[in-house]
């Protein structure tokens, strides 16, 4: 068990967050035999640039620079609006990604899609916010939001690693084929206690691709922050590899 070559795992944030809200996850994971790859997606906090530079290419690009450097293929998890970045990416290089994890995510359809194709179909429940070329999520608001099984102390800190978000990436189109995008293994993880995207809009956005599994969460939107350790097991579940644990 000790030969076994270590996973590569890429996990990609989604809307108003940044690289750093996988901290409480990625140590679990590495623990369980992954190698753990956290990018921030450009023009986030800590990954600036200026919003109008800054497209949901911008984010494909970003995540084919992050795979193409490993020593092998990565599973791609894509967690929120960024199951339109992984998307995109694996329809440019299923190669390099071969397997990917849409937490509840976008989940665009083939062919041409944009995010109206996957976003709830009812009235919007977030806060009203000040438009521009980025905007900001309210801090008082999020941990109703995005944390709502999350403790008070993760709630905190969660609010403060908060990032402003590009709204052009959120505009962007997926072009994909049933031969790249179509072909490449997907798995859905969701959330029964999610109130960015509820569960059974989650469910009925799973008819937008082909999944090879859905495992269910008993979560909010961010199960990286209020039940890491089952996230990590269904990410596991998913990878299907006999990986050493110390």
């Amino acid at each position: 068990m000790l030969g076994i070559m270590p996973q590569n795992i890429i996990l990609v944030h989604g809307a108003f967050h940044t690289g750093e809200c996988w901290f409480l996850l990625k140590p679990i994971l590495e623990r369980r035999g992954f190698r753990v790859f956290t990018p921030t997606l450009p023009g986030q906090r800590g990954n600036p640039r200026h919003p109008l530079s800054v497209s949901l290419k911008s984010y494909a690009d970003c995540i084919i620079g992050v795979a193409g450097a490993l020593d092998g293929p990565a599973v791609l998890l894509g967690h929120s609006l960024a199951g339109f970045s992984i998307s995109a990416a694996a329809e440019h290089e299923p190669g390099l990604l071969p397997t990917l994890i849409y937490l509840s995510a976008a989940i665009p359809k083939l062919g041409r899609s944009g995010l109206r194709d996957a976003m709830p179909s009812g009235p919007s429940q977030a806060p009203k916010m000040k438009l521009g070329f980025s905007s900001v999520f309210p801090q008082d608001r999020a941990a109703e939001f995005f944390y709502n099984c999350c403790p008070p102390d993760i709630q905190s800190e969660a609010k403060l690693r908060l990032s402003p978000q590009p709204l052009r990436p959120m505009l962007g189109v997926v072009r994909s084929t049933s031969e790249r995008l179509g072909a490449v293994e997907k798995h859905f993880i969701e959330c029964l206690h999610d109130r960015v995207i509820s569960i059974d809009d989650q469910r009925v956005k799973q008819g937008n691709q082909r999944f090879k599994s859905v495992q269910t969460l008993d979560a909010d939107h961010s199960p990286f922050y209020s039940d890491p350790d089952a996230l990590a097991d269904a990410i596991e579940r998913v990878a299907g590899a006999e990986l050493y644990r110390p």
